[in-house]
C-alpha cells in the first residue's frame, strides 16, 4: 500500500506541468481566433478612447490564443452606462473588458446605488495604465505665482461649465484650504486654454496628461506655474508643486482629499465582471502588464505624448478597499461639495 501511495504521489507530480500546461492551452484554445471587445465608457476621439484603441493594437500579442480585440464606445451617465452594463449585461466569458473612467472606480461609494448598479470590490480590476493628475496652473506672468498667492488674490479660473472639473476642484480648494480661485464658465475645452493666453484667466485646473497631449507647448515652453495637484504626495511631472493633502486643516478634510485623489491615481483602468473563468483573468492581467513594457507600444505612446505609469490589479484592490472604508459622513460632504453648483 505504501508503494502504491508513493508511485500515484510521484504520478501526480509527473503530470502536475502537464496539467498547468493543459490549463494554458485551455485560455490559449478560448481566445484563438475570438474577438476580445474593450467597451470604452465614452465616445471616439477623446483620451480614453485613444488609450483603448492603442492598448488593442499591442495587447493581443501577449494573450494567449492572440485574439483580435475590437474597441467599441458606450457613453453615457460619465461611464456609468457602461459599468452597469459591464457588470450585469456582457458576457461572462472573458470576452468583454470594460475602460470606465478613473471616478467609476469610486463612484459607488459616493452614489449609493441610486445611478451605480456595481460594486468596485466585486469585480475583476485587470490593471490601470497611469494615474490621472489633476492640478490647477496660472500663466507665468500672473500676479499669482504660489498656492499662497491664491489664498490671498482672487484669481480668475476658466471652465467649461458648473460641474466640469476646473469648476469642482476650484470649490474644493476653496473649501476645503482657503484659496480664492472665481470661476470664469462657458468656455470650450480648447477656449479654457485660449482664455488664459488672451489674459482674460488667470489659469485653470486640469488633468496633467489631458494638458500634455492637447496643449503640450505650454508645459515644453515652460510658459505655466503649477500651483497645486491632487495627491498626496509630490508628483514627478510637476517637480516643486505641494500636493493637495499637505493643506488640509482636518482631518475629515484630508480624507475628502483622498477619496477625489483616489479616482485620479486610478485614472486609466480595465476591468472584467465577476464570473468570468479565473484563469481567463489571470492570463489578460498576466498580458496587460507586458504590454505595459512592450518597446513598440511604449515608442507609439511615446509618440502620441499618452502617459505609462503602470500599475497592476493587486495596487488597485488595496485602492478600492481603502475607499470604500471611508467613513459616510465623509462621503456624503465630498458629494456634496462635488455636485454641480
Amino acid at each position: 500500500m505504501k508503494v502504491l501511495i508513493a508511485t500515484s504521489f510521484v504520478a501526480a507530480l509527473a503530470l502536475s506541468p502537464l496539467t498547468q500546461q493543459a490549463q494554458a492551452q485551455s485560455v490559449a484554445d478560448f481566445y484563438r481566433g475570438k474577438n476580445l471587445i474593450i467597451l470604452v465608457g465614452s465616445g471616439a476621439g477623446g483620451g480614453y478612447d485613444t488609450y483603448s484603441r492603442t492598448l488593442a493594437r499591442y495587447w493581443p500579442k501577449h494573450i494567449p490564443g492572440n485574439p483580435n480585440i475590437v474597441v467599441q464606445n458606450m457613453p453615457g451617465a460619465n461611464g456609468v452606462t457602461m459599468m452597469n452594463h459591464l457588470v450585469n449585461g456582457a458576457p461572462k466569458d472573458g470576452t468583454v473588458v470594460g475602460s470606465p473612467f478613473g471616478a467609476n472606480v469610486t463612484e459607488p461609494v459616493i452614489d449609493q446605488g441610486r445611478i451605480t448598479k456595481y460594486d468596485s470590490r466585486e469585480v475583476n480590476w485587470i490593471g490601470n495604465i497611469s494615474p490621472q493628475y489633476n492640478a490647477c496652473f496660472v500663466r507665468k506672468d500672473s500676479k499669482v505665482k504660489t498656492l499662497e498667492d491664491a489664498m490671498k488674490i482672487e484669481t480668475h479660473i476658466s471652465a467649461t461649465g458648473a460641474n466640469s472639473n476646473s469648476s469642482v476642484m476650484a470649490n474644493v480648494y476653496n473649501t476645503l484650504i482657503g484659496t480664492k480661485f472665481k470661476t470664469v464658465m462657458g468656455y470650450s475645452s480648447a477656449e479654457q486654454i485660449l482664455a488664459i493666453e488672451r489674459k482674460e484667466v488667470d489659469g485653470t485646473c486640469v488633468s496633467y496628461d489631458s494638458l500634455l497631449a492637447s496643449q503640450p507647448r505650454l508645459i515644453e515652453r515652460d510658459e505655466i506655474t503649477w500651483l497645486i495637484v491632487l495627491n498626496t504626495e509630490p508628483v514627478k511631472e510637476l517637480p516643486g508643486t505641494p500636493p493637495a493633502t499637505k493643506f488640509a486643516k482636518t482631518e475629515q478634510d484630508r480624507q475628502m482629499l483622498e477619496l477625489l485623489i483616489a479616482r485620479n491615481l486610478l485614472g486609466r483602468p480595465y476591468v472584467m465582471a465577476k464570473g468570468v473563468p479565473g484563469d481567463r483573468v489571470a492570463a489578460l492581467r498576466t498580458a496587460f502588464m507586458a504590454t505595459m513594457s512592450d518597446p513598440d507600444y511604449l515608442d507609439e505612446a511615446k509618440k502620441i505624448r499618452m502617459a505609462v505609469n503602470p500599475v497592476d490589479h493587486v495596487f488597485m484592490e488595496k485602492m478600492v478597499s481603502g475607499v470604500y472604508k471611508i467613513p459616510q459622513d465623509v462621503v456624503r460632504k465630498t458629494m456634496e461639495l462635488t455636485k454641480e453648483n
